[in-house]
């Protein structure tokens, strides 16, 4: 099975952290709280996996994504992914493409010689090569050529001078998937990393209806990750939209779970101090998403979305939107002090 992954499936996969150590330090992460930047070796065990994949499969999933931190540091990620392959999953791995050169080769050959026989894509989180190290930017590079259409670009819009030529590029020049993840960095509730204002979201829609014209042309595919508010663009443009995203256009954010090294899980990244618990807390997926999904709306129905015309809005009321990022809301509850 190919990378040409479904630009939607994020939205309903459980994610499993591999570690929490990351190999690079973007200024927009927005899971720097809970990442080390110690040398402190937090592994997922091969116990710890085996059950996650009993959870998972008892709860009728079939699909899982490896993040980190950075997964490929893990000493034994090609093996967790042939194994899940082999139980059935589709493995859908996060990663910068970043890989220490002396294990990189080793890795590339247990999973290119599995062939097609292995259900898994790896969605690559890219920066800008303007802003990126020259020897991060050699190792992305080769990731990219080796692995091919088994990749989906990721971009993450944290400046408001961004650019995106940079990844057709890519796409062109390595034959890779021909979709693109565009995810808003969103801010740590109670902690500090770059992302872009909600009252400046008009610039970031300028820069991406000229973006996606030219993807179009091009038969490169974008998609929205969670956080966009569906008022950043007018009736015209959202039309736009659903053509250049073929149909694959929401604007509503459900609870991404992430499970930890240590089994603990939360709603997404930049919620991780909130609701945390732990899998041994529930009896099944279903029942895991429904409690995070229920402490989502109660924070929703009282304080709705990033603009005060989110309260009067009929898009929020019939939830077509969710209003943006729980965690803009959340932070500026923090830093007046009024979050309980």
């Amino acid at each position: 099975m190919n990378g040409d992954i479904h630009l939607n499936r994020y939205k309903i996969m459980a994610n499993v952290l591999l570690t929490e150590t990351c190999v690079r330090s973007c200024p927009y992460c927005f899971a720097k709280q809970y990442m080390s930047d110690n040398d402190v070796k937090d592994y997922l065990t091969w116990d710890n996996l085996i059950y996650i994949a009993d959870f998972l499969e008892g709860s009728g999933e079939h699909h899982i994504s490896l993040l980190g931190g950075e997964p490929l540091l893990h000493p034994q990620i090609a093996e967790f992914i042939i194994y899940l392959s082999q139980r059935g999953f589709f493995v859908t791995v996060f990663s910068s493409g970043i890989m220490p050169e002396s294990k990189f080769d080793d890795f590339a050959l247990k999973i290119l010689s599995r062939g097609q026989e292995l259900k898994l894509g790896f969605v690559c989180n890219v920066n800008d090569p303007r802003l990126s190290k020259k020897s991060e930017l050699e190792e992305v590079r080769k990731f990219l050529s080796v692995f091919r259409e088994r990749c989906t670009l990721s971009f993450n819009i944290y400046r408001l001078d961004f650019n995106m030529d940079f990844l057709v590029d890519y796409i062109i020049d390595y034959g890779i998937g021909r979709h693109i993840r565009l995810g808003l960095a969103h801010p740590i509730p109670g902690a500090k990393n770059l992302y872009i204002q909600p009252k400046d979201f008009h610039i970031v829609k300028e820069i991406l209806m000229k973006s996606f014209e030219k993807m179009y042309q091009l038969d490169i595919v974008p998609g929205f990750d969670c956080g966009f508010p569906m008022c950043m663009f007018s009736d015209e443009e959202l039309g736009k939209i659903f053509k250049y995203t073929l149909g694959q256009l929401s604007f509503q954010c459900g609870p991404a779970i992430d499970i930890g090294t240590d089994m603990s899980c939360w709603s997404c990244f930049p919620l991780s101090g909130f609701n945390k618990k732990s899998i041994f807390d529930f009896n099944s997926y279903q029942e895991m998403h429904d409690y995070y999904e229920s402490k989502m709306h109660e924070v929703r129905n009282e304080v709705k979305g990033i603009y005060r015309e989110c309260d009067f809005c009929d898009n929020f009321k019939h939830r077509i939107c969710s209003g943006g990022c729980l965690a803009h809301i959340l932070n500026k509850y923090l830093e007046e002090g009024n979050l309980r």
